[in-house]
């Protein structure tokens, strides 16, 4: 498949990934309402099970997105899919008229089987390799940032740059990661590395509320900009996002290591959206710039 028909497919299953997540939380909080009612009125166990089953999995990400620092979430999101299973074994042991309980709760669990192992994933376009310059990139003030004007300025030349695309300001796992890299600072300090925090949310500043104390740079990328496109999903936030007032596009995770003149050291391009790639994957890969000659201050 071309490129040319790969730039016209992304938008497509983005925006379908968009309209089924916001319908399968919908979904969900609904069915555990339903579930409420019933048992209120019916005293039945059985709905007590749905209710677990149904509420697992938006109850764990919105305590994921309120605490990021407090909850952290897998490729599988283990807790929230150990309970919506243990919601649908109360279900199946206590309805023994195989009610509509039943087929809601079985129903559910295909509904987080498809959010987990099919909408998290992330097509990547074809992007710089190693050993290659990293391209310019239009910031939202219509400026022009170059990876190797990061490195040399400042008040002493720098021994390369730490990219980290974030999501968005809307996603729990960019907000734990910005908690993460609070431990990461000292280390990057140490060698001399600026970490570039870069995003396409118009509401700037939002990391500082997870990121704090930290010399880090922050872009706001024009997602019209041809340039930009590469790394910014046109139709990646959430619905319920966009029909808050915010913007539909947003970047698609990855962090790169560049040395001092902006050639890419190393690349993270996770194919999940939940598995951005922690502090300590990227702790262990700054050993990458030791070989980079420092220049003299």
């Amino acid at each position: 498949m071309n490129a040319s028909v790969l730039g016209h497919f992304y938008p497509v299953m983005n925006k379908f990934k968009c309209f089924f997540t916001f319908a399968a939380f919908f979904w969900l909080w609904g069915c555990g309402f339903l579930a409420i009612q019933r048992w209120f009125f019916t005293g039945d166990a059985t709905w007590c099970g749905l209710l677990i089953n149904a509420w697992a999995l938006p109850i764990w990400m919105l305590l994921r997105y309120l605490w990021p620092g407090k909850f952290s979430g897998d490729l599988r999101e283990t807790p929230a899919f150990t309970t919506v299973l243990i919601g649908l074994a109360i279900v199946l042991l206590t309805d023994t008229d195989r009610g509509a309980a039943i087929y809601l709760a079985i129903y559910n669990l295909f509904v987080l089987l498809v959010y987990l192992f099919h909408l998290s994933s992330i097509a990547h376009p074809k992007l710089p390799d190693t050993d290659n310059t990293f391209p310019q990139l239009k910031v939202r003030s219509g400026d022009v940032w170059s990876a190797g004007n990061t490195a040399e300025g400042g008040k002493a030349a720098r021994a390369g740059s730490l990219l980290i695309f974030l999501r968005g300001r809307h996603c729990a796992d960019s907000r734990h990661l910005l908690v993460e890299l609070s431990g990461l600072v000292r280390e990057l300090d140490r060698r001399s590395v600026q970490l570039v925090l870069i995003d396409a949310d118009e509401r700037t500043g939002w990391q500082r509320q997870w990121i704090s104390d930290v010399d880090a740079q922050q872009l706001t990328l024009d997602p019209r900009a041809n340039s930009n496109r590469p790394f910014v999903a046109a139709a990646g936030a959430p619905l319920w996002e966009i029909l808050l007032g915010g913007k539909a596009a947003a970047c698609r995770p990855s962090a790169w290591l560049l040395d001092r003149e902006g050639y890419v050291v190393w690349r993270h391009l996770p194919g999940n959206y939940r598995v951005p790639g922690g502090a300590e994957l990227l702790r262990g890969q700054l050993f990458r710039l030791d070989d980079e000659e420092l220049p003299e201050n």
